[in-house]
């Protein structure tokens, strides 16, 4: 909004991604000096992408999940071998990884072909 001659603008945004944490703990660490950033961040956005300022230019903003599908099968296989470890330790007979039945085997399968859902 432009008032009294100056734009004034509040900026949220969250810190539960790498890039919003990093984002906002450097626009912290810059204190009453924000403005300057920004507008440099942004011209500098704007010469490489002149389209957007096009008035029929469409913009469009997509949110994408915090987890990339690779983190979230590493967890997903990180808490399958810490349960099988859980099994063995408890006295529980469990087969070896390479014995494990097949419908387990299929089972993590179709849990990680799943992921594009939220991907």
């Amino acid at each position: 909004m432009k008032k009294d001659g100056k734009y004034r603008f509040t900026l949220q945004f969250g810190s539960e991604s790498d890039e919003e944490y990093r984002a906002g703990e450097f626009l912290e660490h810059l204190g009453n000096k924000k403005s300057a950033v920004i507008i440099a961040a942004l011209n500098e956005y704007l010469a490489s992408h002149p389209e957007l300022q096009s008035p029929y230019c469409k913009i469009e903003v997509k949110v994408g999940s915090n987890f990339n599908q690779e983190k979230v099968e590493q967890i997903i296989r990180t808490i399958v071998e810490e349960k099988m470890a859980m099994l063995q330790l408890s006295g529980t007979a469990t087969p070896r990884t390479e014995q494990v039945p097949e419908a387990l085997e299929q089972d993590v399968a179709t849990m990680l072909d799943n992921l594009d859902l939220f991907g």
